[in-house]
């Protein structure tokens, strides 16, 4: 630094050559272990970050415009102090050294030793400083270059292919095919060969298997045959993973014989895919001459070494070597944990394939040792592999693409090493299902062939034995199981017919005409497979039949009874038959009053599906939210008087099963809809509010520290009714409690929550001062103590998954800390409402009945942290739209969560994820909200932005030019731009003067803000990823719900992790058309959104997000209108505009409907400024405002293209209201 500063050119050049020569690792004289590159590159990386850092910094230091009136005075700053350090000189000659180091070199550097994401930036950071360069050489060309900038395309003239290459390392593979699309080569070669590697990182292993193919004809004949191995290992990994296992060994020797005479073995470059296709296939004297061919073991690198070593391992285990066997698993162990010390240091996903493979080294060890002396093992291998340590393990694995990993592979080795036919026949069937679920049909047809083929070898060998009667009868069940996998491979691919003949064939044909004495003695005479077996097989065959429509109503109702006939305790088959009668509702007629074939389809759906909410819990977000819709809909309707008898006989009948399943439903299933029943705890029908006050009452008494914060509102609700129900449902449920072991706790909970409800609503109400950042509050007593209570948080009051799989016992975690004591100090928050921000102290919930702990406010030793939470009281709006909204954001997350992960699909392994926070009423106009810790605005965020980049004095180096609402310029710019259309009907001109004079003057900055907020470059990408999937998820949902008033601070930014979180969820169901300046987007995507998601703009990540979170929303379209069905009966909603309801007056069951609509592919978005505004123009006047294309059902890829189009739109944009800001 010192020869830097004040060196002379000589020293800056020795300087600037040490650090190049560092970077070039192929120059060097001398051969540099991985480890030692690494750490001579990451060296020369630290130095250059700091160098950077101090440069902007100080940069900044000078020329940032002081935020006061008075002129800022400059001190330049120093480490040694005083004047001893030229701050001036020092930034121009780091400068100029920063400047002779090349990106390029940089990026080149990085991937060599495995630095990708770092790699990536350096590429990024060069396309966009020859793309900044260009745009200030070419002032001329200003509209071309700027909408360039606007455009995020900065993908000119860096190394494609390593950016590919470095994106596909790093699991984007949306942007990695972009910007494949933006190389233009000419040499097929290297066509082919980026092709193949594109494939490869994808997964798409027959492609690759094929590229692969086609780029080695086209080397035939090179005198240069020794470029030929990269895709000659490369074709061998693609048969691999195909399963092609015979064609590995058959293409390795026919490889290693290319121009060499007399060589009859395999090349060192390809041997470890030879040993590896050998140990699976079992060859065992193919793999012992294999083990024992390396001369250069040397070279290879790690994944090769582990092969060669688990190969030997299983040559050990054959050859009955047990002592040479622990020799080799500790070679392999090696192997892998040099592979693993470097994928760490990038990420899990990058870790998690070596974590497999000492997983199955693992299992190997263990069957190892299980071996007795004579080699022979001292239990089954059934009984090993059926352990619940190996069940466990296989069951927390991601198979990859074709079904597989390295546990499942080494067990099959395991097994045709004992050859057991039969063991190996259950794994290579469970293959074939995880493949067809990934839709890898050709493999799963292969590995189900191959199983067939071992479950007929297993039944020969027990009928030559004829020893176990037990094994002959498992075997057939799993041939049955084969079957019907078989079957659902053929519905997969199309054939449906072939798939339900293959299916009817194995059902007796007159089981659906015995009733149950036949039945019984049908199945007592053991001539038939188990009833399950067959009830399994009617069920699929029938769903394939309702979806074909290939048998009538009546049919198809008997075959679903004989179903339950022989399975009555399956929870699925009651809810597929209640599902089928529900369909059936609105083809048997319009009105429910006057239809009694619809009163028997009605109570017979809520019977099936209440039966299968009493059995288990897969189905509860599908059948419970609509089985209440039902019940709560059909109690509700009158009739006429010639009708009224039967109506409400069918009514008492409801309301009698209802009152049935209260006692038989968990009671922690119906917190799952506590919304629902709260919204109708008033209802038209008597005996219904008695059903739904019981089932409160039950939830409430079971699980009172949860359902009072739900509840509790009631207590102090404007609605009467609502108050008097309330109030009898807390003094019931305490009464219930006082009956139970150990409840008097709880009810005192109970008996005192009206306490601190009352306290959080005098907080909510309270009025500070003019300009008051806080007050000391006084805390009272609530009659119990604060650690008693539940605290109002998402964690402590959602139910557990696990508890819903069966897995966990416990309905709500119980790891959640527990308030301790509120802290005195109230800080009042300065937006309009002036809401309040609590602080709450918490100590872990295995210390809450201490009877020691302070209730003072102040911070005690106990305690392990804070909770924070905001009070506020709505002027207008109504926070119980946000907790419903919540509400529905916690099922969409469970269904991302259930997504399958395999596939070639690697869309499906994003992390697709909504960050919610808990609401709480406390009335109808107040609330308690979940503090998002961490967090800033997206105008926030924005405003603390630079760009390094552009120069220290330009107007466009920093985003608080953009964000700084007091710039009268900006907003009478704007204002006119708009004034063109909404005064002249000239959308056209508008949109051209809003482009030029707006985003042409106002760049952005965003992306500036990830790279600056995380200094690693692997938290940098991980960041910007979270915040591209996070944007893309919100995108779907909002988008599908009506999710409006999305302006700059109604989007957070979380600064941890990138994460993006919307909040203020009172403008749905396009709410926002009926705004004086209607939200005319589907949401919000701005260019310093777009700026941010790097390169390639809404291109990668962002679509390829958007596309599989629309997908999952599309593909369970019937649970979301499950969940969001209730609104219908919930006063809630108001979609009245007080300004325009008249016009626009819509009801509930209408948003529904547009809902379902966007659910189907419809982009149902209609802009209200049409009719309003007649244009005068006609340009511009194209099919985007064609009604016709509001009807037209679009696929997943199409409706996502036409939201990010209209999202994006400049014609949009410019007919937002101003404080919506669409500029940033």
């Amino acid at each position: 630094l010192d020869s830097v500063c004040f060196g002379d050119k000589q020293e800056e050049d020795a300087i600037t050559s040490e650090i190049l020569d560092a970077l070039s690792f192929e120059d060097d004289k001398v051969t540099m272990e991985l480890r030692e590159r690494e750490k001579a590159a990451n060296l020369v990386f630290t130095l250059l970050d700091v160098l950077k850092h101090w440069l902007e910094q100080e940069t900044e230091r000078i020329h940032k415009p002081s935020k006061g009136k008075s002129k800022r005075v400059y001190r330049p700053t120093s480490p040694m102090g005083g004047n001893a350090w030229p701050v001036d000189s020092s930034i121009k000659k780091i400068e100029r050294l920063l400047v002779r180091i090349p990106f390029s070199s940089c990026a080149v550097a990085a991937s060599k030793v495995g630095m990708h994401a770092r790699a990536l930036q350096y590429l990024e950071m060069d396309g966009r400083n020859k793309a900044t360069s260009s745009f200030g050489a070419n002032m001329a060309d200003q509209s071309k270059e700027v909408s360039k900038f606007l455009k995020s395309q900065f993908l000119d003239g860096i190394d494609l292919q390593l950016t590919q290459n470095m994106l596909g390392q790093l699991n984007d593979f949306d942007t990695m095919i972009f910007v494949g699309q933006k190389s233009h080569k000419s040499d097929m070669t290297r066509i082919l060969a980026e092709d193949a590697a594109e494939r490869e990182m994808y997964e798409d292993w027959e492609g690759s298997f094929q590229a692969y193919e086609r780029l080695l004809d086209s080397r035939l004949g090179h005198e240069d045959e020794g470029d030929n191995v990269p895709a000659q290992k490369g074709l061998l990994r693609s048969l691999l993973k195909l399963g092609r296992l015979d064609s590995v060994l058959n293409q390795a020797y026919g490889m290693s014989m290319q121009g060499q005479q007399e060589t009859t073995g395999i090349c060192n470059e390809l041997l470890p895919s030879a040993v590896e296709a050998a140990w699976r296939l079992g060859k065992w004297s193919v793999l012992d001459k294999l083990v024992n061919e390396p001369s250069g073991e040397t070279s290879f690198d790690a994944d090769a070494r582990y092969q060669l070593e688990f190969g030997r391992t299983l040559r050990n285990l054959h050859s009955g070597s047990t002592a040479d066997v622990g020799t080799s698993l500790t070679a392999a162990r090696d192997s892998i944990m040099s592979s693993l010390s470097c994928a760490a240091r990038v990420s899990y996903a990058q870790s998690y394939p070596c974590l497999v493979q000492l997983h199955a080294l693992r299992e190997v060890e263990e069957f190892s040792s299980s071996l007795g002396k004579a080699g022979e093992p001292d239990q089954s291998l059934g009984d090993v592999v059926s352990s619940n340590e190996w069940r466990d393990r296989l069951s927390t694995t991601i198979p990859d693409a074709t079904g597989c990993n390295a546990i499942i592979n080494s067990r099959l080795a395991i097994s045709r090493l004992m050859d057991d036919p039969a063991i190996e026949g259950e794994m290579w069937l469970e293959v074939g299902k995880l493949s067809r679920k990934g839709r890898l049909y050709q493999v799963a047809e292969r590995s189900l062939a191959q199983a067939d083929v071992l479950f007929s070898k297993s039944l020969m060998k027990e009928m030559n034995s004829n020893t176990n009667t037990n094994l002959s009868t498992l075997t057939s069940e799993s041939m049955g199981k084969l079957k019907l996998q078989f079957a659902k491979l053929k519905h997969a691919i199309g054939e449906s017919t072939t798939a339900l003949k293959i299916i009817e064939d194995e059902i007796p044909t007159k089981i659906f005409q015995m009733n149950d004495s036949e039945l019984q003695s049908f199945f007592a005479s053991g001539t038939s497979e188990g009833e399950e077996v067959i009830g399994r097989r009617i069920l699929q065959a029938t769903e394939w039949i309702v979806c074909g429509g290939l048998r009538g109503t009546a049919e198809i109702k008997n075959r679903y009874q004989t179903v339950l006939k022989l399975v009555p305790s399956w929870e699925r088959a009651h809810f597929h038959f209640a599902k089928y009668l529900d369909s059936r509702l609105s083809e048997v007629g319009s009105t429910i009053a006057s239809n009694k074939v619809r009163h028997e389809y009605l109570i017979d759906s809520i019977k099936h599906y209440g039966m299968a909410l009493t059995l288990g819990e897969k189905h509860v977000y599908q059948a419970l939210p609509r089985m209440l819709a039902m019940w709560l809909e059909f109690t509700s309707q009158s009739c006429s008087p010639s009708d009224v008898e039967g109506v409400y006989e069918s009514q008492e009948q409801v309301n009698k099963m209802i009152e049935s399943f209260a006692s038989k439903i968990p009671e922690h299933v119906f917190y799952t809809a506590l919304p629902q029943l709260i919204s109708s705890v008033v209802h038209e029908n008597e005996e219904t509010s008695k059903n739904v006050a019981l089932i409160l009452r039950n939830v409430l008494a079971r699980y009172p520290g949860q359902a009072m914060w739900s509840c509790g509102w009631l207590r102090f609700s404007k609605n009467e009714m609502k108050k008097k129900a309330g109030e009898e449902m807390f003094a019931l449920a305490s009464k219930k409690l006082r009956r139970t072991q150990n409840g008097k706790l709880m009810e005192g909970v109970l008996n005192t929550s009206k306490n601190i409800f009352t306290f959080f609503i005098h907080l909510a109400e309270f009025v500070p001062k003019k300009e008051q950042n806080s007050v000391k509050m006084k805390v009272p007593a609530f009659g119990t103590k604060l650690t008693n209570f539940v605290p109002p948080i998402q964690a402590a009051l959602t139910v557990s998954p696990g508890v819903l799989e069966g897995s966990v016992t416990d309905a709500f975690p119980t790891f959640v800390p527990r308030m301790r004591a509120f802290d005195r100090e109230l800080k009042i928050m300065q937006s309009k409402a002036k809401p309040k921000k609590v602080r709450v102290f918490a100590v872990p919930s295995r210390m809450a009945q201490r009877s020691s702990l302070s209730d003072v406010g102040d911070r005690v030793d106990e305690d392990i942290g804070e909770m924070h939470f905001l009070v506020k009281k709505e002027a207008k709006g109504d926070l119980r739209k946000d907790s419903r909204v919540q509400d529905l954001n916690n099922v969409i997350n469970r269904l991302f969560s259930s997504r399958g992960s395999t596939g070639p699909n690697r869309r499906q392994r994003l992390r697709l994820q909504l960050r919610t926070f808990s609401v709480v009423c406390l009335a109808e106009d107040c609330g308690i909200l979940e503090w998002v810790p961490n967090t800033e605005s997206l105008r926030s965020v924005i405003s603390n932005t630079f760009n390094p980049q552009v120069e220290a004095t330009s107007i466009h180096r920093r985003g608080n030019r953009l964000t700084n609402f007091n710039d009268a310029d900006m907003r009478n710019t704007f204002l006119k731009c708009q004034d063109l259309y909404f005064k002249k009907g000239n959308l056209s001109l508008a949109t051209k003067k809003f482009h030029e004079l707006i985003l042409q003057n106002y760049r952005p900055v965003m992306y500036w803000w990830f790279v600056k907020n995380f200094s690693s470059p692997h938290a940098w990408f991980e960041a910007r990823s979270n915040f591209a999937m996070s944007t893309a998820v919100w995108s779907a949902v909002g988008h599908i719900i009506g999710l409006g008033d999305r302006h700059s601070e109604n989007i957070l930014i979380d600064t941890t992790c990138g994460e993006c979180v919307h909040v203020d969820f009172d403008c749905i169901f396009d709410k926002g058309l009926l705004l004086p300046r209607p939200e005319v987007i589907p949401f919000r995507l701005t260019p310093n959104m777009v700026d941010a998601l790097g390169p390639s703009g809404v291109d990668g990540m962002y679509t390829g997000a958007l596309i599989e979170a629309m997908s999952t929303l599309r593909k369970n379209k019937d649970t979301l209108l499950s969940v969001l069905e209730p609104f219908l009966k919930d006063p809630v909603i108001n979609l009245k505009s007080s300004k325009s309801s008249e016009k626009y007056k819509d009801s509930a069951k209408d948003s529904i409907a547009k809902i379902e609509g966007r659910l189907n592919g419809v982009y149902n978005l209609k802009n209200p400024n049409k009719k309003n505004v007649k244009r005068q123009d006609r340009d511009g006047y194209s099919n985007n405002e064609d009604d016709h294309a509001n009807s037209t059902q679009l696929s997943v890829e199409g409706q996502v293209q036409k939201m990010i189009m209209e999202a994006t739109s400049h014609e949009n944009l410019v007919q937002v209201y101003i404080g919506w800001m669409p500029w940033i």
